[in-house]
């Protein structure tokens, strides 16, 4: 009979067509066997005795669908302590299984002694229990076994529980003591209440609480003392696609101030995610002062939160995709305490507005808006003294973010109507209705960059512009309305970068902008038709980088090193085009290093100036269907990248067997044509 090693440290057998296994795979003669696994064997009923092999520490055993029951077979009928030095055993898909049998039942024997990690996956039919007796398991993780009895009464070391799709959860104990156990996962049980009873005096050093996937339960806590006395224990508390929760605890809460300033919480997140019925939230956990983040999402049914201050040490609160959830408390926009540094909103379509009268005081990194703010009226002043950053997007009914208003005029001295002073990054995108940013922008020190994107109904920018000092990059997409810039320009001293595109009605493009000696990046999208700008009065002669797509006019500058020009003039034939009035072909800037020509529908040659450009690197041809010429005398020397797409005469004639310009090519290192590259790499 065929029969491997005695030597042997690994061995898989997969795939066995036999009713039953030889007997020596159970001999404990194989006193180096460490890893042992059983798949798909799918006629063999029983396993056999692995109990038995002295040195075995990981058995795993999957699709095995004939095997019903796991009894003393399984552990070896003459082995006081089976499994000696198991530390990890997997089962899975095991559709068949329905019993597995504890060894023995005098007291004193040990049952897998050093087992460290079990898992039971997709067993359908499991009935009964597992061995609960395991003083070495650390790692827990059941799943898909609808039958099955969980029972964690004699777990001492435990550390990680996860339980999904079992029948019962039970957690008593002899002892009412489940030692070291630090982090539990529990899924799909089937109680009204989920915990019957506080955890921490059965796991007393719980530290994460991961509930997921209850199909059935309305509440997690019976009361309010059980609550509490578990979250204080925690650091984090995670409860994730549970349909049909309510709330978290099912009693009507009670006034928990005086007891809460008794505690002595650790508890630092709470992350709510995909409860579709939850519809209110206990006071007590939000109001503990050691909370640091709150991460709620897919709550649709919940309309709002309990009116108390934020934590002291809350730093971040994010809610996404909220639909009934209709305002914010107010408590937590006028707490002069809080810490709160980031607010994100996603997606929260009821949503009606932020805040009534400010935002928190330290917010300083990001208030995001996705999706839903609906109305922010002209009654509504914000201010954030040490917010950095405002990002706002896809809110298609928001007509203001800050305007000024009718407060008292013993506010003015706030800057009524102004973004918060030591805003840094401002975005705004995808709020059709939007019409007014804010007023001005007099006192924004610290603004550094505006981005403002499909924002069709924008029809102005706030007046001010030139004032912000710190200002680096402005990018102004899709506003089909904006008809102008205000008056004043835009800011000299550290503007970098300029992008305007797609905005069909303006008329005209900022005042000053030839002294924006900082300018180094000019980005002018299809707009309509500028007015004509020289270069000595229009634009700053400092340019690095310009792309002019589907606009007509063509500036000159001396330092450019990056151009890209698309789609500005259908009838274009030659490029550069010719200076009528001279009849001779613009120059470039000698200085260009890198040059894109794109979409030009009749385009048909380059021109010779293009040979003169003696510090052009690259070269880019794309989507111009009738080009066929290059200028006489060749393709500059100093190229070292070639790209040609969407250009088929041209791309012709570089073929390499017999193509006119093949000879043209060959001092660049790099060509591709068509998206393959002409020499091999």
């Amino acid at each position: 009979m065929l029969e491997p090693h005695k030597n042997l440290e690994q061995f898989c057998i997969s795939g066995y067509g036999g009713a039953k296994f030889p007997t020596w795979f159970g001999d404990s003669s194989f006193l180096k066997l460490v890893t042992l696994k059983f798949e798909y064997c799918g006629m063999c009923p029983t396993l056999p005795s692995v109990g038995q092999l002295p040195s075995l520490k990981h058995l795993a055993v999957c699709g095995m669908t004939s095997v019903k029951r796991l009894g003393s077979e399984f552990y070896g009928n003459d082995t006081p302590i089976p499994f000696p030095c198991l530390e990890t055993l997997h089962f899975e898909d095991m559709q068949g299984w329905e019993d597995w049998i504890p060894h023995g039942f005098s007291q004193g024997v040990e049952r897998f002694p050093k087992l460290r990690e079990l898992h039971i996956l997709r067993c359908s039919k499991l009935k009964g229990t597992f061995p609960e007796h395991l003083p070495a398991l650390e790692m827990l993780v059941i799943e898909g076994c609808e039958e099955l009895l969980v029972s964690v009464s004699s777990l001492p070391s435990l550390c990680k529980f996860i339980i999904g799709g079992c029948k019962k959860i039970v957690w008593e104990s002899a002892t009412g003591h489940l030692g070291s156990q630090n982090s539990v996962v529990c899924r799909d049980t089937s109680n009204q209440v989920f915990l019957a009873g506080p955890l921490k005096p059965r796991i007393p050093k719980l530290e994460e609480l991961e509930i997921n996937d209850m199909k059935e339960q309305t509440y997690i806590w019976k009361s309010h003392n059980e609550l509490l006395q578990d979250i204080c224990s925690l650091k984090r508390l995670t409860i994730t696609s549970c349909p049909k929760l309510q709330s978290l605890v099912a009693e009507e809460e009670k006034d928990q101030q005086q007891q809460l300033c008794q505690l002595s919480c650790i508890l630092e997140y709470i992350d709510l995610r995909d409860c579709q019925d939850l519809v209110k939230l206990p006071q007590s956990p939000l109001s503990l002062s050691s909370l640091r983040e709150i991460e709620i999402y897919g709550c649709s049914s919940l309309v709002s939160f309990p009116e108390v201050a934020l934590p002291s040490k809350l730093k971040k609160i994010e809610i996404r995709e909220c639909d009934a959830l209709k305002s914010l408390p107010e408590a937590w926009m006028c707490d002069t305490n809080s810490s709160l540094e980031i607010l994100e909103i996603w997606i929260c379509n009821s949503l009606t507005y932020i805040a009534g009268v400010q935002l928190p005081p330290s917010l300083k990194w990001t208030l995001t808006v996705e999706e839903g703010i609906q109305s922010s009226s002209s009654s509504r002043r914000y201010t954030s003294s040490l917010l950095e950053g405002l990002h706002i997007s896809r809110c298609p009914s928001l007509t203001c973010i800050f305007s000024k208003n009718e407060l008292p005029a013993t506010l003015e001295s706030l800057e009524v109507g102004n973004l918060p002073p030591s805003l840094k990054s401002l975005d705004v995108w995808s709020c059709s209705e939007l019409e007014s940013i804010a007023e001005r922008l007099d006192n924004n020190t610290s603004l550094e960059t505006i981005s403002i994107s499909e924002c069709e109904n924008l029809k102005i920018l706030p007046s001010g512009l030139h004032n912000l000092r710190q200002l680096q990059e402005i990018g102004i997409w899709e506003c089909e309305n904006l008809v102008s810039f205000p008056q004043g320009g835009l800011p000299c001293a550290k503007l970098t970068r300029l992008e305007i595109s797609y905005c069909k009605r303006l008329q005209v493009l900022p005042k000053g902008l030839h002294n924006l000696t900082s300018l180094q990046q000019l980005t002018i999208g299809e707009g309509g038709e500028l007015p004509s700008l020289e270069e000595d009065d229009g634009l700053p002669t400092n340019l690095h980088r310009l792309e002019i797509i589907d606009n007509k006019k063509i500036w000159k500058f001396s330092s450019l090193r990056q151009l890209t020009i698309s789609g500005c003039d259908d009838d274009m034939v030659s490029f550069p085009p010719e200076d009528i009035r001279l009849r001779t072909t613009l120059p470039l800037p000698a200085c260009l290093a890198s040059l894109m020509i794109g979409n030009f529908p009749n385009l048909e040659r380059l021109s010779s100036s293009i040979v003169d450009l003696q510090n052009l690197t690259h070269l880019e041809l794309e989507d111009c269907p009738k080009l066929k010429y290059f200028p006489e005398k060749g393709l500059p020397s100093s190229l070292l990248q070639l790209y040609i797409g969407g250009c088929p005469l041209i791309a012709e004639k570089c073929r390499k067997d017999g193509g006119q310009y093949w000879d043209l090519l060959t001092h660049i290192p790099k060509v591709k044509i068509d998206f393959k590259w002409v020499f091999d790499y």
